[in-house]
């Protein structure tokens, strides 16, 4: 429905019975979470009734085939982010942005944990292994973790822990070196497999192997390296994981899911021990971690604050029936 809100008749009919709902409601503010055609679709409505429209940007602007960027200027008062730098979006339609600051860093900053509490050996390189939290969505991308695991597992110098998500422990069709997951997690081998305390495990590890998501972004305020893989059905153009889209360039290299083993492997070696590799990935995370501000939460409701001001002192158009 996101990418194409007219492409069939289901998807046409939940658009017009969700235009009819908000008409209903009669907002005095309207906050998209992101931008699509059917976003789209919706700022021209609220537009037509005077309703400012605040652009909330969880992650850098897709699916803009098709928009006039002129539109989206006129159509969208302003924009708030998590990229220091706005999106695509944002810099070719013109719409006043502001950087708010980056949600996980309140989190990150909040996070004090010792390794033996995690029942974790200090003295040993911790690998952590986040394949993601949502299964329908790293289908594509489960067999490299495996791999990955199996293979690192065997290596007795360092501590290999993989933070998967419920549903993926109980799915009996999962195994790594032949053993489900939740057989992992009562006998504990070589491999750990931990559910949840996510950002604790991170903040132990000496190199993550991630997927795209938000997950990057908090190796880069844990300073942690990390080697992040996307699904190979991706497009191969253009950054990928949410920490290089959030500072606008490469911070770390990305991998798709179609890489040979045997790379992937080398790269975690190179980031795990002492080497020229992983002392500029440590400094450009530091860098990072520098440039990106908290209090995302707070700063965003300033924002949005000040457009219901604005809305209130008169900016709507006389006779609209807004709440």
């Amino acid at each position: 429905m996101h990418d194409n809100p007219y492409g069939c008749q289901e998807s046409t009919a939940c658009s017009e019975d969700i235009l009819q709902q908000i008409e209903k409601l009669a907002p005095q503010l309207a906050i998209l979470v992101g931008y699509s055609s059917f976003h789209h679709r919706l700022a021209g409505y609220f537009k037509s009734q005077s309703i400012p429209v605040v652009l909330y940007e969880m992650t850098p602007g897709t699916a803009l085939a098709n928009l006039d960027m002129n539109e989206v200027g006129q159509r969208v008062a302003v924009a708030l982010g998590i990229s220091p730098r706005g999106s695509e979006l944002v810099q070719k339609s013109g719409v006043p942005y502001f950087y708010i600051g980056c949600p996980h860093k309140d989190r990150v900053d909040r996070v004090i944990v010792e390794a033996e509490s995690m029942g974790l050996d200090p003295s040993r390189p911790l690998v952590s292994i986040f394949p993601g939290a949502r299964i329908e969505g790293v289908q594509c991308t489960l067999a490299v973790f495996q791999q990955l695991a199996e293979s690192l597992a065997q290596t007795s110098d360092i501590q290999v822990v993989l933070s998967a998500a419920e549903a993926l422990v109980l799915d009996p069709s999962f195994k790594i070196c032949g053993r489900t997951l939740a057989e992992h997690s009562r006998q504990p081998a070589a491999l750990r497999v931990m559910t949840g305390m996510n950002l604790e495990l991170l903040s132990l590890s000496t190199l993550a192997i991630t997927g795209p998501g938000a997950i990057t972004v908090e190796c880069g305020l844990f300073e942690v390296p990390l080697l992040p893989i996307y699904s190979a059905d991706m497009v191969k153009e253009g950054m990928k994981t949410l920490l290089n889209q959030t500072v606008g360039h490469f911070v770390v290299e990305e991998f798709s899911s179609d890489t040979p083993i045997p790379r992937l492997i080398e790269s975690c070696r190179q980031m795990i021990g002492p080497s020229p590799k992983r002392e500029k990935v440590l400094k450009d995370l530091h860098d990072v971690k520098l440039s990106l501000q908290g209090f995302a939460a707070e700063n965003a409701a300033d924002y949005i604050g000040r457009e219901i001001g604005q809305w209130n002192q008169g900016k709507r158009a006389k006779g609209t029936k807004t709440a």
